[in-house]
Parts: structure tokens; sequence; C-alpha cells
């Protein structure tokens, strides 16, 4: 996502609310947000985190997520395939995904409803063990980490099917372009932007200094074996343990099909956010 022009998107008339709770700030954010809908005359209806993904989508046009970057990537998860943009408020600290601090929801949300805003398009990574039936969709990144009692994992990976690399390491991450600002970027990641689509191979303290973080292109397909002597290896999805990578199994990620869709106010995208959001010597608080 590419700094936004002023946009002519489609007015917001029908949005689905959905506030971390317990988050501080959320009570006053939830009152702001009910003055400006009645205002702006916006049918809202509010569910929580977990009636998010059993709740009706018809005639929806975006959902309005507030918490962190943890909100966003449940609220991503719940709403994946719908077709529906999520406009996230940030009640957290960094919120790389939430695009609308909650001091500026009063000035930036008005414009955004009359339509003044950009979308971001993020593409999904799909994950899927080999001889299991199910796929999961990630946002973020997939991780491949040692199992309970042992420290390090042996992960052999494969590239369009050519061998890269063993990598012996606490951990490897597969991101996507959203997840580079994610746990990639504290593993020493890369930062990626969001019209790339590829994937970041990161190994998180890697034994050997010389085994590095590694983009690869959309076409290639990632596969992540086991390296011999290694028992098992649990499977995280956007954080979340989703199964085990068994001796003589592959791990296959490749770029999906679906992608979420995130509003931005008009004129701040993806360098801007990253400028801000990483303090960046000289640039704080500058807006170009």
């Amino acid at each position: 996502m590419a700094r936004a022009q002023a946009s002519s998107s489609r007015r917001i008339r029908r949005v689905l609310v959905c506030l971390r709770r317990g988050k501080p700030g959320a009570v006053g954010v939830a009152m702001v947000l009910k003055s400006i809908f009645a205002q702006a005359g916006v049918q809202a209806r509010w569910v929580s985190e977990s009636g998010l993904a059993r709740a009706k989508r018809d005639r929806i046009d975006a959902v309005v997520v507030g918490g962190g970057d943890g909100t966003m990537l449940h609220a991503a998860q719940a709403t994946i395939g719908w077709g529906v943009p999520l406009l996230g408020i940030n009640l957290g600290s960094l919120g790389f995904l939430t695009s609308v601090k909650a001091g500026e929801v009063g000035t930036v949300l008005p414009e955004i409803l009359r339509g003044r805003y950009g979308v971001s398009s993020r593409t999904v990574l799909s994950v899927r063990l080999t001889g299991g039936r199910q796929a999961w969709s990630a946002l973020n990144e997939v991780s491949v980490g040692p199992q309970d009692g042992q420290l390090m994992v042996r992960v052999l990976v494969k590239v369009g099917g050519e061998v890269l690399s063993e990598y012996h390491a606490d951990g490897l991450l597969v991101a996507s372009p959203t997840g580079s600002t994610a746990y990639s970027l504290s593993a020493g990641g890369p930062l990626v932007s969001p019209r790339a689509r590829a994937m970041v191979l990161t190994p998180v303290c890697a034994h050997a200094m010389a085994q590095r973080p590694v983009v690869v292109g959309e076409q290639e397909g990632v596969e992540l074996s086991l390296s011999p002597g290694e028992p098992m290896a649990v499977v995280r999805v956007d954080g979340k343990k989703v199964g085990n990578l068994q001796r003589g199994g592959t791990l296959r990620v490749e770029v999906g099909r679906p992608v979420v869709r995130l509003i931005h106010p008009t004129g701040f995208g993806f360098y801007g956010l990253a400028r801000q959001k990483l303090g960046w010597s000289g640039a704080a608080g500058v807006e170009r």
C-alpha cells in the first residue's frame, strides 16, 4: 500500500462493530462511535469478538474493529472470504494493522464514512500439512517451532521444489508482506511492501550466523519438513497453534487466493505508517 491519493470510494452506510472488551479507552471510543454513526445516518450492529464469525454479513459495507493487532488478526480470520474491508481503530500500542488512532476517531471517521478513504489489499498465506484435509489461512505468518521440552528445531526448507537450506534455530517463520511488520520484524526480517506478492523466510535466533532471512516469490511455494532426528515440531498460524509437523511429514505454504482488505485514511499508507510506528530517525511526526 503506497501513499494514497484522494479517493472517491463508496460511502459507508452499514457496518459491523467489534471492540476489544477491557481495553483502556474502549468505552470512550464506543461512545464517540455511536455519536458519529447517528450523525452520519450509518446503521451499526455491534458484535463481540467471539460472535464476529457468526454475524450476518449481508448488506455490510465495512467491519469496524477496535483493539490492537491481535484483535485485527482475529477479525481478519473471522471474515476471510467475506469481501468486506476492515477499518482498524488502535486501542493498543504499536498497531501496524490499525490505521486510525483512538484520539483521531472524531475527525477521521466521518471523512471515511463519506467515502474519503483508501483500501489496501493484503495477500493471505495458504497453509496445509501433508495428509491432512484441513488448510489454514495466515494474514501474518506461519511458524514452526520446537515442541515442549526442546530448545531448538531443525527444519529442511525447499523453495519451488529446490532445497534451500536446513535451518537450525529457535523456530522458522514464513511471513506474508503484512506479517513482515510483526514477528518476522522482531526476528530480524525485512520490511516488505504489502503490494509485493511474496513470502519471507525468517529464522528465529538461527544457530548459524550465515542463515539470514530470504524473500521468495509468490509462484514458488515453500515446503518445510523436519531434519532426521527431529521427532516433531509445533505449527502455529498467526500465533495460534493449529497442529504438529511430524517426522516424514511436510508443511506447504503458498500465497493463497483470498485477500484481506484494510481501510486507511487518504494520504497515509504503508510507508507513512512504518515511519510513524517505528519512529525512524528524523521523521517522527513528519507528514509529507
